[in-house]
């Protein structure tokens, strides 16, 4: 499974000359984006689970009217724990949450805080259904996260540890992760 999540990232390296080369997304891309992006979070850990990060992930990198920026935030230490796939595979799953959620919302797509929030979202509801499947998989940060989701306060969370202030704070964009 590591090979296959490195793949996917892999896929940010040439994807930079393949966003120059194609046109905007259509509308049956952006609807088979929203459905994998929701099948992932039900089934995060299924058999066909790797092969729709991959697509999801180069789709989003390649096209140009879909832009996903991964802010410094409250989901640092998925990001940052290289050797825990199911970190990495829960990170990932941030950006195609927050992707889903401005094809959703195209209104609010410059909005930060519901952009982050929604990614922040996303990962919670695929980290709930892999609890399912492992009852002793445990994340602190997540298992804090959830509690404001359900006190009704995520997104005051996400706001007050998200650092997209400025282009410095921002992390990459999924084409210029790697």
């Amino acid at each position: 499974m590591r090979r296959a999540l490195a793949a996917v990232l892999a896929l940010a390296v040439l994807a930079p000359a393949a966003a120059r080369a194609r046109g905007p997304s259509t509308s049956e891309e952006r609807k088979r984006a929203v459905e994998t992006t929701r099948k992932l979070e039900r089934e995060p850990l299924a058999r066909s689970s790797m092969d729709a990060r991959k697509w999801l992930f180069q789709w989003i990198v390649e096209i140009p009217d879909v832009n996903v920026t991964s802010c410094p935030g409250p989901l640092d230490a998925l990001r940052e724990d290289e050797g825990d796939t199911y970190a990495q595979l829960l990170y990932v799953q941030s950006i195609f949450g927050m992707a889903a959620f401005q094809i959703e919302n195209p209104k609010k797509a410059s909005d930060t805080v519901a952009v982050q929030t929604a990614g922040v979202e996303s990962v919670l509801r695929a980290y709930g259904a892999m609890r399912k499947a492992d009852s002793e998989l445990r994340y602190k940060e997540l298992e804090r996260l959830e509690k404001a989701r359900k006190d009704g306060k995520l997104a005051d969370v996400v706001k007050k540890e998200t650092k997209c202030g400025s282009p410095e704070d921002m992390g990459p964009a999924p084409r210029d992760a790697i």
